[in-house]
């Protein structure tokens, strides 16, 4: 008997099917003939969480798994997909126990973001202490759940951080960077370029010194040669975005940005959850090409579709 395969639905194949003119897709999923199993990850939990009632009822009715990692107690990426029964209720509400601790990982961005050319209408000090604030403003509430911790140590480790941060001057990082993204994708070179060699154009536009540390740290298919930590790949995938990868859809501007970044950093993590799964569908053109490359590149076997969104109301 030959395994079902598992696809990994990015969250905007997810909200796609909550519309109307999807209901018979929706049914041709959920439908015994459909041999796929249909997977969802924390990263989704976390972007469903203001409409869960609705996508706890889409989840059901696909009758979806939960991809989990397997590593992760070891801080181990795992490879191997390891399946867990969906349970969105008991997930949205394990989620709400620990929303602070999402809300603190996510102020972690505003310094990254700042670095690739975000908010440069604020100092790097403006930053930091905003984020300084931010996180501990989002773990306080841990504390008064559990009175008996000492929350000095947290404090004083932020300031530190903060401190750190502070120090650091981005002026020249920002030039870097630019120049690094116009030469990377002046005359969009990489429209016929196949998920490799668009790896490799980027890497070709770094200084010899940045390029060979990039690759002593990640040569090709360094998945397949040694044992990655949990979170390596989603750096990985940033990475290359960072380097100009995919078109940048405005995230370091407008006053939106943050809400933006964070989204693209989340697409970076779904990539890495669907590592374990044997296919990454998405209706999103930039994930799919940031996913094929570092899938590739890193040499993992997942496998990448790109949807169109008036298939919705064209299928079955």
């Amino acid at each position: 008997m030959n395994r079902q395969l598992v696809l990994y639905f990015d969250n905007c194949v997810f909200s796609e099917l909550l519309k109307p003119e999807a209901k018979e897709m929706r049914k041709s999923f959920a439908a015994p003939s459909f041999h796929h199993r249909i997977a969802f990850s924390d990263v989704h939990i976390h972007e469903m969480w203001t409409n869960q009632e609705e996508y706890t009822n889409l989840i059901n009715e696909l009758d979806a798994v939960f991809v989990r990692n397997p590593g992760q107690l070891h801080n181990r990426h795992n490879q191997i997909c390891s399946l867990d029964p969906a349970q969105p209720e008991e997930r949205f509400a394990t989620y709400l126990e620990l929303s602070s601790v999402y809300d603190a990982f996510e102020a972690m961005l505003a310094p990254i973001h700042h670095f690739l050319g975000g908010f440069r209408e604020k100092s790097m000090i403006h930053i930091a202490k905003e984020t300084q604030d931010e996180i501990a403003e989002a773990l306080e509430h841990l504390f008064h759940e559990h009175p008996h911790s000492d929350s000095s140590g947290l404090h004083s480790t932020l300031k530190e951080i903060s401190m750190n941060l502070s120090s650091i001057d981005v002026t020249e990082g920002w030039r870097a960077i630019e120049d690094q993204v116009l030469a990377a994708r002046h005359g969009d070179p990489m429209k016929e370029m196949d998920p490799i060699e668009k790896v490799k154009h980027l890497l070709s536009k770094l200084d010899e010194t940045e390029r060979c540390k990039f690759e002593e740290e990640y040569p090709e298919k360094f998945a397949q040669v040694r044992g990655l930590e949990t979170g390596e790949l989603t750096g990985f995938a940033f990475a290359l975005f960072g380097l100009g990868l995919t078109k940048r859809k405005g995230v370091f501007s407008g006053p939106r940005q943050a809400q933006k970044f964070a989204a693209q950093f989340r697409d970076a993590q779904h990539i890495e959850e669907a590592s374990r799964c044997d296919w990454f569908v998405t209706f999103d053109q930039g994930a799919s090409e940031l996913a094929a490359s570092t899938y590739a590149y890193a040499g993992i076997g997942t496998n990448t579709i790109l949807l169109k969104k008036k298939a919705i109301a064209t299928s079955v």
